[in-house]
């Protein structure tokens, strides 16, 4: 009995010196000074500079310990920058703030008729440009309309509020589902009337796509005229090349 009853005290003594040498280390980490910012990004597309990243964080985590840094500050100054679409943190246990992100990946840049321009996602949303980084992408410009904030740098939600930049958008998709003509066509044009135009490399004529309906039929007929036409003499005497008739290439001469 006596054996047991030291047993259970042994195991009882052993436990509560555990939990204050944890209480002691976790103390002791807290108050540790935090010791740098470690940036780790899934997608390096450019709009971000880490330098500047790293220093802003810094400047918010100035002279704190691990256990008074500001995790909302941090958490608000990453969801506020407009080219980051997602982000997460965390200290370690050396100190340092190791900041995981992802940055937008713009598909094409947009001009719109006030002379506004912006990047679109592959999901749709507007994302501001930026003095540091211009990236390779397809060009939209026309009757396009953006809002004032995007100039700003804001970051809009959709594209629900153009219905010409939800169609640039699937022209967009159509294009890069064909190889061929992603390769050839240089710029995507919104008329006056709502309807879309292609430039063409080696093609002086207008390329007319109109709407979006049978958009993968329309490059298709595109991908066989440039194979079959882009050499012949004829083809730069042309003006337009429309491709809105079902099974038709229609053409009108200069």
């Amino acid at each position: 009995m006596v054996k047991k009853i030291l047993s259970i005290l042994l195991w009882v003594t052993t436990a509560a010196g555990l939990v204050v040498l944890f209480i002691f280390a976790r103390e002791d980490y807290l108050n540790k000074p935090l010791k740098s910012v470690n940036l780790i990004t899934e997608t390096d597309t450019g709009f971000v500079r880490k330098s500047n990243l790293r220093d802003e964080l810094a400047q918010i985590c100035s002279r704190s310990d691990i256990g008074t840094v500001n995790m909302i500050a941090i958490q608000s100054h990453l969801k506020n920058n407009p080219w980051i679409e997602s982000s997460s943190f965390y200290v370690d246990l050396d100190g340092t703030l190791n900041v995981n992100f992802k940055e937008y990946e713009p598909k094409f840049r947009v001009f719109d008729r006030n002379g506004h321009s912006a990047y679109v996602t592959q999901n749709g949303i507007i994302v501001p440009t930026c003095s540091d980084y211009t990236p390779y992408v397809l060009i939209a410009s026309g009757n396009f309309l953006l809002d004032n904030d995007t100039s700003a740098f804001q970051l809009s939600d959709t594209l629900d509020r153009d219905h010409n930049l939800i169609n640039a958008l699937h022209w967009f998709k159509a294009i890069e589902g064909n190889p061929f003509v992603k390769n050839c066509v240089g710029q995507l044009y919104c008329n006056k009337h709502n309807e879309f135009e292609l430039t063409v490399r080696g093609l002086e004529a207008r390329v007319i796509v109109g709407d979006t309906c049978l958009a993968s039929d329309k490059l298709k007929r595109l991908e066989i005229f440039i194979k079959q036409r882009i050499n012949k003499p004829e083809t730069n005497t042309l003006k337009s090349i429309n491709l809105n008739y079902k099974n038709q290439i229609v053409c009108t001469k200069r």
